[in-house]
């Protein structure tokens, strides 16, 4: 009978294994154990869950912190735009919304979430005020280019920097999309002298291999934002 017994707890057991979600918990930090996470890890999410008249209000906000109010349920209907993988460290004001925050995408599945305990009222240094220079629809601190309207936020070689305002974006003849027209003037001053200005795209004072790798990142990319009025010829 013990025998029969011990076989059914072991195949409870198993089965628990097999059908029950996989529980996971979130860390809580300190604000100077998040400040140390935000100075060594660029890859980190700082997730700032008040609601927007508190992430734009004079206290400001963490730089580059995206805002997904808790209480008004953004969070709740747009977390699957934020990627599981990636730390994310939460943020509120006193850290009551931001344990329950956290709580929400443990049960989502996030693997590495952090609560920022006591929240902006804890947090003691840089901040962040929500100022849109270009009118775009983004905070200079989460705009890539923050002084030329650019709301597609396009960075075709991943340098940070938005193609809108980036030196390296090889349109050449001012028109989008970067295409065979552009290609044909890089091919133009291949290895010529003296160089035409903008052609040399790394700089290295050669039109060779090494502008055309660089090109070849931009390959029917858009230059500039499809809302914004392109340089004139």
């Amino acid at each position: 009978m013990r025998k029969v017994f011990i076989s059914i707890l072991v195949a409870t057991l198993a089965g628990l294994v097999v059908f029950c979600p996989h529980t996971r918990a979130h860390t809580n930090i300190t604000p100077l154990e998040a400040k140390s996470m935000v100075d060594s890890n660029d890859q980190l999410i700082i997730l700032d869950v008040r609601e927007v008249y508190e992430y734009c209000d004079t206290r400001g906000h963490i730089p580059s912190a995206l805002n997904y109010p808790w209480s008004s349920g953004v969070l709740q209907l747009g977390y699957e735009e934020l990627p599981t993988n990636i730390p994310i460290i939460v943020v509120c004001r006193l850290g009551h919304r931001s344990n329950n925050a956290s709580n929400f995408l443990d049960s989502q599945g996030f693997l590495y979430i952090f609560d920022m305990l006591g929240g902006m009222t804890a947090w003691e240094w840089e901040t962040a005020l929500c100022v849109d220079s270009d009118g775009d629809g983004l905070n200079d601190d989460l705009d890539n280019c923050p002084n030329t309207y650019n709301s597609s936020q396009k960075d075709s070689d991943w340098d940070g920097i938005g193609n809108a305002c980036d030196q390296d974006c090889p349109n050449l003849d001012m028109q989008n999309p970067v295409d065979f027209a552009d290609f044909s003037i890089l091919a133009q001053n291949w290895q010529n002298e003296p160089l035409r200005p903008g052609v040399d795209l790394n700089g290295d004072q050669f039109v060779d291999i090494y502008d055309l790798a660089l090109f070849a990142n931009y390959w029917l990319c858009d230059c500039y934002d499809e809302n914004q009025e392109e340089p004139a010829r």
